[in-house]
């Protein structure tokens, strides 16, 4: 049975919209697929749902030692030690590829436990991905997540096997994370997206070949990006930053020319299009310039008129230890017009999925 769901502050504003939620989940939603398959992981195990979110079906599971065996039942000691899928991405045949903060691993259709990947790294150890991509020669592409404590030269791997195996494709010595990468269809070419501070944000473009990169954009918050929206001669991005007021941006693919369209009280990790509606959520995310303590979910038809579908606050458990509040918005893209989010450490929402939908004049 659905029931009307609206954000947390006046449902009367102008900048707010109304869900319709038409069902509700345990699990964190991952990925969404084209026809409207959708992915998402309770602790490591991974289902899918290929009914629009009515019933969901167990796939395949992530190995975990003794220690996460322990953690599973415990939402609190999953989200303390970061147990989740954090990428996950299926090829064509139906092998799944996925990462947690361990590792890399893949599962070919029927297998129920996926298997670490062959990861041809030389003797740095491999700093598992946030998002993985797909090519289209049937290339897996996905970059090093890096910390702060740790820097070092970033990776970016491929695999031509099917996920199998990954090899070293190119190096970057002045990126603390490399974010995303992601498939132009119109330009036949790849653009690399990099965080996080000084001369490392960026978006970048990789030939279609892997051979050739070059920045395109480099060394400022406002190319901070982790998801794009492509609008033929224009990118479309919120940026993911704690050190300026987080923002909209419209960037030209000719010029490199940036316009921003409107701001946002939160850093901006996920966004997804769900046929016709584009999706960006923001993150709580303490600093001096993000204040609020809500996680909000926003929607648009054009990418350039947003309104704010629901926002959630951020939980009382601390933030360090127990993650930020976020919407978690899945990978990929679907031709449905089902949203589908979940909470991370927000209030009513964590490890919970909605499914919902809008009124047909609601944007």
């Amino acid at each position: 049975m659905s029931q009307a769901l609206r954000d947390a502050g006046d449902p009367a504003a102008d900048e707010s919209v109304a869900l319709d939620v038409t069902g509700r989940f345990p699990g964190r939603i991952v990925l969404a697929e084209p026809d409207g398959t959708l992915y998402l992981g309770r602790s490591y195990d991974i289902f899918k749902s290929e009914d629009a979110a009515r019933s969901w079906q167990p796939v395949t599971s992530m190995p975990r030692d003794w220690l996460r065996r322990v953690a599973n039942p415990s939402r609190l000691l999953c989200r303390l030690i970061r147990q989740e899928v954090r990428a996950l991405t299926r090829t064509p045949d139906g092998t799944l590829i996925g990462a947690n903060r361990q590792g890399v691993y893949v599962a070919n259709p029927g297998e129920r436990e996926m298997r670490r990947a062959v990861l041809e790294c030389g003797d740095l150890p491999v700093m598992p991905p946030m998002r993985i991509a797909q090519g289209p020669r049937g290339e897996i592409l996905w970059g090093e997540y890096g910390s702060p404590k740790t820097r070092r030269p970033m990776r970016l791997f491929v695999s031509r096997d099917g996920g199998e195996s990954f090899q070293i494709v190119r190096t970057f010595d002045d990126v603390l994370h490399i974010h995303n990468v992601v498939w132009d269809e119109g330009q036949r070419h790849f653009w690399v997206l990099s965080g996080d501070f000084d001369p490392e944000p960026g978006i970048g473009k990789l030939s279609a070949d892997l051979e050739r990169f070059e920045w395109f954009v480099k060394g400022e918050q406002r190319y901070r990006a982790v998801e794009i929206f492509d609008f033929g001669d224009q990118l479309v991005y919120a940026t993911d930053t704690q050190l300026e007021q987080n923002a909209l941006i419209r960037l030209d693919k000719g010029t490199g020319r940036t316009e921003r369209l409107r701001e946002f009280d939160g850093s901006c990790i996920y966004g997804c299009r769900f046929g016709g509606i584009y999706a960006i959520s923001t993150a709580v995310e303490p600093s001096a310039v993000n204040r609020k303590t809500d996680s909000e979910l926003w929607l648009s038809r054009d990418g350039e008129h947003w309104k704010r579908a629901w926002r959630g606050r951020k939980d009382r458990w601390n933030a360090d230890y127990l993650q930020f509040g976020s919407v978690v918005l899945p990978s990929g893209r679907t031709d449905r017009e089902l949203i589908v989010f979940s909470g991370q450490a927000v209030e009513g929402l964590d490890g919970q999925t909605c499914a919902a939908r809008l009124a047909p004049d609601a944007l």
